[in-house]
């Protein structure tokens, strides 16, 4: 009978800390996004449309970065594996 109830508490608290878990990513994703939010207007009515333009700019640049990083990294990492053959 004990064996039972253990498994019960185990299977019970993984249930647990995963809906918790998932319960504060979400909170804490939606005060990202409203911090986010409320940082760009305030840097807009303090510093007018020039900052407005260079968040986008680098917010365009950095995926950019990261897009042409991530595939030439693939790309070096295809290369590396083709010469690793000879």
């Amino acid at each position: 009978m004990k064996s039972k109830e253990a498994k019960y508490f185990v299977k019970n608290t993984a249930k647990t800390t995963v809906k918790a878990t998932f319960h504060f990513i979400r909170w804490l994703l939606i005060l990202l996004v409203i911090a986010i939010s409320v940082l760009t207007v305030y840097g807009y009515f303090s510093t007018g449309i020039d900052f407005v333009s260079t968040v986008a700019t680098l917010g365009v640049g950095g995926f950019w970065g990261f897009f042409f990083g991530y595939f030439g990294w693939r790309l070096a990492e295809s290369i590396e594996t083709h010469f690793k053959k000879f």
